[in-house]
């Protein structure tokens, strides 16, 4: 009965989206909403695990599919009739407002799907909603106005894995970002975002809000920040886990914390085992933790270059300060990688980074791209071992 239920679901979707995908009002929030452009002074549990099965545990032969459709009107999944269902290999294209709207849904999956040329967010877990353990995974989204993916604050453990970002954020007042995400104890994993915003200070790659892990994401040529974290929202008292990402050549910072006078904070931040690189005026690692009286930082085992301007490494409010030099590699010159110039940022087996994090007792796993096990005898520096 469960399984006719999801079916009858997914054919009354796809019915109502057919004879009224012309009434914008009764299918999307409205694209000028402000909840949805947040033009704010952008920055985003200590957890180690890794991201989940894209099946949830679930046999995708017992879910309901929605499958090699392309959309050229917003798609609107709401409901828990439509716990588990799958939608994949799909291209949702030349829309003027979201691509895809998630509203109270639990163990959704979108995956293996194109968004080009949307007007708003491509995927929308929307305001006021509440959804669970929703998977966006191996999507490709480009040529989009608004945030790649956007959740709001009442979406629960979202997990955004494998994704490919670009051509993103293209608003031109700001506000919007490459993944942009309000939601608690979420995993982004494994994403590659690039080109994020307009020019005028506009745009992080990953840009989120409360707590969770952002994990071996690749984030380079955003406007603003690569990974940025802001308190403007709810923290929760969480731990946020910024670990085995390559973040390069974005026009602000690389990593950066930014606090404010919200009540509702995360109580700890571990930044460990990234691979940073600032070519501009500012420091590739940034905590401003002066708000955050009673919570953590820890930067360590990162490789932090400066082949820009500016004096410093990374900034370090007085209320938390943290050894730069002497848990992170830093350097203004190349320490040995594969090609630093065309930015291939494994490191060559002389490179000063192998062995640099001996001693460090808690570490990832494993390297950015799951090739090695990292062990304590033998533990490099950043996110990158050896090609």
């Amino acid at each position: 009965m469960r399984i006719e239920r999801k079916v009858i679901a997914v054919m009354m979707i796809l019915a109502m989206y057919l004879s009224f995908a012309s009434c914008d009002d009764e299918f999307v929030e409205d694209p000028n909403s402000t909840e949805d452009v947040d033009p704010i002074d952008d920055e985003n549990t200590d957890d180690d695990s890794t991201a989940s099965d894209t099946t949830n545990g679930t046999k995708d032969e017992n879910r309901a599919v929605i499958e090699n459709k392309v959309f050229n009107e917003t798609l609107i999944i709401d409901g828990h009739d439509n716990d588990s269902l799958i939608i994949r290999n799909c291209t949702f294209e030349n829309i003027s407002s979201f691509g895809l709207l998630i509203k109270n849904v639990d163990e959704l999956i979108v995956k293996d799907c194109i968004f080009r040329n949307i007007g708003n967010s491509a995927i929308n877990l929307g305001v006021n909603e509440v959804s669970t353990n929703v998977t966006i995974d191996n999507n490709e989204i480009y040529d989009v106005v608004q945030n790649g993916i956007m959740v709001f604050q009442t979406h629960i453990r979202p997990i955004i894995t494998n994704n490919k970002i670009y051509d993103v954020a293209t608003y031109p007042d700001g506000g919007p970002h490459g993944i942009y995400c309000r939601g608690r104890d979420f995993i982004i994993e494994g994403n590659t975002i690039h080109n994020v915003g307009v020019a005028g200070d506009h745009g992080s790659g990953i840009s989120v809000r409360t707590y969770g892990t952002v994990r071996g994401n690749k984030v380079y040529a955003a406007q603003r920040n690569g990974i940025s974290y802001s308190s403007d929202r709810a923290g929760y008292d969480g731990t946020l886990l910024v670990e085995n990402n390559v973040v390069y050549d974005n026009m602000k910072r690389g990593i950066n914390i930014y606090s404010g006078p919200n009540e509702s904070k995360i109580g700890k931040a571990i930044i460990r085992f990234n691979t940073v690189i600032s070519t501009n005026d500012h420091e590739p690692i940034f905590v401003d933790s002066g708000y955050y009286p009673d919570a953590t930082f820890e930067v360590y085992g990162n490789v932090l270059l400066n082949l820009g301007t500016a004096s410093r490494f990374a900034f370090a409010s007085s209320s938390h300060p943290f050894e730069v030099e002497s848990h992170n590699l830093t350097s203004n010159a190349d320490i040995g990688f594969v090609n630093l110039t065309n930015r291939d940022l494994h490191i060559l087996s002389d490179s000063e980074a192998n062995d640099y994090a001996i001693g460090v007792l808690d570490f990832p796993k494993s390297d950015i791209d799951n090739a090695i096990d990292r062990i304590e005898n033998s533990l490099d520096a950043g996110a990158c071992s050896v090609d």
